[in-house]
């Protein structure tokens, strides 16, 4: 069985995100909604009292967010800059990527603490009946199911519709950029990468969201816990990033001038609407 350093092993990367998103982004593919209360408070009945105060938290959470803004397109730009050029430079990219992984942990810190205090507004009967559904999503989310059960499942799923459209935009962009042969055997050899990687790293993932379930659920959310968690990943996640980074730039350097331009505009187009997207707790959802 894997451990959960294991969990950030390098995988490559997927060209419908290629150059998209940072090598280390904020909420990478390995963490990104690993645990999130925001599906499993829609399952309790909430009062009004608590949903105005998971809206409260949910927007003071998006607030603090934005004050790293500006450090997060900086770094950001910094890695870009060094994967879209003809030449790399390995030290430049180190320093950049841990600059990139720092600001990473503050964000998912962040994402934590309230996390932790939207489960401190239920009551202990809420909290029992979540519990048992955040641990019982986690222990089935790697059971064994047909083809066609998963796609069924998938489809049903916000995550699995996104997925989706992820795979449809993909496609169109692999139209859009009119590849070669030797350029799609590249995305080919990448994709089957990512997807083995993800398989191998299945358990590890279970458990490193075990952990997670553990540091938000629990009466007093510790801080050193979480540190230990993230020491557990450090290298792997560095390694994971540089990877990544390296792939995207090997990538950008098989493209032709016109088709890097052109995955650039469709890079900046998909950023403006990311941008424009609303977001929970912005329209008052709870």
């Amino acid at each position: 069985m894997r451990t959960l350093k294991s969990l950030f092993t390098p995988i490559a990367i997927s060209l419908a995100i290629i150059l998209a998103q940072p090598s280390a982004s904020a909420n990478p593919p390995e963490q990104k909604e690993l645990i999130s209360l925001r599906h499993f408070l829609k399952q309790v009945d909430l009062t009004n009292s608590q949903r105005q105060d998971v809206r409260l938290l949910m927007q003071q959470n998006r607030a603090t967010k934005n004050t790293y803004q500006p450090d997060q397109e900086s770094v950001r730009e910094a890695v870009r800059n060094l994967i879209q050029t003809d030449e790399w430079h390995e030290a430049d990219i180190n320093s950049a990527l841990e600059a990139e992984l720092h600001l990473q942990a503050q964000l998912m810190w962040l994402n934590i603490q309230t996390q932790h205090q939207i489960w401190l507004t239920l009551t202990d009967t809420q909290k029992a009946q979540i519990l048992t559904e955040l641990n019982t999503s986690n222990e089935g989310a790697y059971s064994e199911k047909t083809d066609n059960e998963l796609k069924q499942q998938n489809e049903e799923r916000p995550q699995g519709k996104r997925k989706m459209h992820q795979e449809q935009r993909q496609k169109k962009l692999i139209a859009a950029l009119n590849l070669n042969d030797e350029q799609h055997a590249l995305f080919v050899s990448q994709r089957a990468a990512e997807k083995a990687d993800r398989e191998a790293n299945k358990s590890a993932h279970q458990t490193l969201k075990a952990e997670f379930i553990g540091l938000i659920t629990a009466e007093n959310l510790n801080e050193t816990d979480w540190t230990a968690l993230q020491a557990q990943t450090q290298i792997s996640r560095f390694e994971h990033a540089f990877t990544r980074a390296k792939n995207q730039f090997t990538f950008w350097n098989s493209l032709s001038n016109e088709q890097q331009q052109m995955l650039q505009e469709i890079i900046n187009k998909q950023q403006g609407e990311h941008k424009r997207r609303p977001r929970f707790g912005d329209k008052g959802e709870s």
